[in-house]
């Protein structure tokens, strides 16, 4: 990586945490004049929270990620920013107009067409101990499976105030150090920008959070970490750095029997108490999620239950990164 491809890196990262800041910034205020509020369920006064950020963060993403095409004319960025592009309008359409969890599925799925049309992906995943595979065949299958799988499963997890963008800040982080130790630090651009827009989105996002994400802000994050794991061959340690994601979603569509959208549940997997604390909900209709897991031996206020979430996936980067020095060696 030369100079220039580096301070291209920088320049590029920066601004998308200065455009997703600025950007967000603005979005509270036209929310707010719009009336597009929501009620956060997990605080006792019931307040109102603009609702979505989606927008914001994917200009924050897509205009570095349009510099990168036209500044390198690789493919591969131009297949990136395709597919985040469909995740976002579709969740965009079900943040005005609620789609039916097995025809977002569906839908989501249609984000994964880019990265096979043009090709940006290598059958050749390298395992820990094992080395280098070869899944020809089977490899666009899991290419086609991904987009869908990732970016639902990250909607899912958006349920305290900052776990879904201090998730999205981890998980970049868990293909960041990898590409490090790969000497291949020209590819990290790709979760470099995850990072900036997460972590930007995160000021505003975090404990009490001041904008909500939407579906259209959490499955676009979950679109770009998967696209990024596939483009950048980071696919073993961000599978083991997404397993809290990957086990909550098991837990849902365990506990409920199927694929149903999450606004169309009735009985609360979490609820507050008198005190204003989180308890893990008696109801036997409630589905079983890593939310209500954490509270489950015992009331916790949300800052508390937030923090417990996301050491789930700090755990699960920092074995990442383990995973990424066994395929090294």
């Amino acid at each position: 990586m030369n100079l220039e491809q580096l301070y291209l890196v920088i320049v590029l990262s920066v601004a998308c945490f200065v455009i997703t800041y600025l950007s967000i910034a603005l979005s509270i205020t036209l929310l707010k004049k719009g009336g597009f509020l929501v009620e956060d369920f997990h605080k006792k006064d019931k307040r109102l929270v603009p609702r979505p950020a989606g927008p914001a963060i994917f200009v924050g993403v897509a205009l570095p990620l349009l510099s990168l095409f036209f500044s390198t004319l690789e493919i591969r960025y131009l297949a990136v920013l395709s597919s985040v592009s469909i995740i976002f309008l579709i969740g965009l359409i079900d943040d005005f107009r609620v789609l039916s969890g097995k025809l977002k599925m569906t839908l989501t799925a249609l984000g994964s067409l880019p990265l096979l049309a043009f090709g940006v992906y290598d059958p050749h995943p390298v395992f820990p101990i094992f080395g280098p595979t070869r899944l020809t065949l089977v490899y666009p299958l899991i290419v086609l499976a991904t987009i869908p799988v990732v970016a639902n499963a990250v909607n899912m997890i958006d349920v305290y105030n900052g776990t879904v963008s201090g998730a999205a800040v981890l998980l970049a982080l868990s293909q960041i150090f990898p590409l490090i130790l790969y000497g291949r630090l020209g590819d990290a651009i790709l979760p470099l920008l995850l990072l900036s827009a997460s972590l930007a989105f995160y000021l505003f996002n975090r404990y009490p959070s001041k904008i909500f994400a939407g579906d259209s802000g959490s499955l676009m994050l979950g679109a770009l970490f998967g696209a990024s794991a596939i483009v950048t061959r980071t696919e073993i340690p961000s599978l083991v750095a997404f397993v809290p994601a990957i086990l909550n979603g098991f837990y849902i569509l365990a506990s409920i029997r199927g694929i149903i959208e999450h606004r169309s549940i009735r009985a609360r997997p979490v609820y507050l108490n008198e005190e204003g604390l989180l308890v893990s909900s008696k109801d036997r209709a409630a589905p079983i999620t890593l939310a209500r897991l954490i509270v489950a031996d015992g009331p916790l206020p949300e800052r508390k239950a937030a923090l417990r979430m996301s050491l789930l996936f700090a755990y699960s980067m920092l074995l990442a990164i383990l995973t990424s020095l066994l395929i090294k060696g």
